[in-house]
């Protein structure tokens, strides 16, 4: 198998045990472990002042501010 087959497929199998491999119940208890620890580790590494915007929340307060405003006479 050449190296440009064998990356993607070592990188998606990767992610695929840090993702699930807590819940396959075939691996050993070490293997579950460490897919747990590794999970934690790569969301450690995000920042925690990066936090998903919420735009409904945004579009509410628009609302409510178009509501307060009167609506011209026309």
């Amino acid at each position: 198998m050449p190296k440009k087959n064998v990356i993607p497929l070592l990188l998606l199998v990767t992610a695929l045990f840090i993702t699930y491999g807590d819940s396959w119940t075939f691996l050993p208890k070490p293997a579950r472990n460490a897919s747990l620890t590794s999970r934690k580790f790569v969301v450690g590494l995000w920042p925690s002042w990066v936090k998903p915007r919420d735009l409904n929340e945004k579009r509410q307060r628009e609302l409510d501010e178009l509501q307060k405003t009167p609506t011209p006479n026309r």
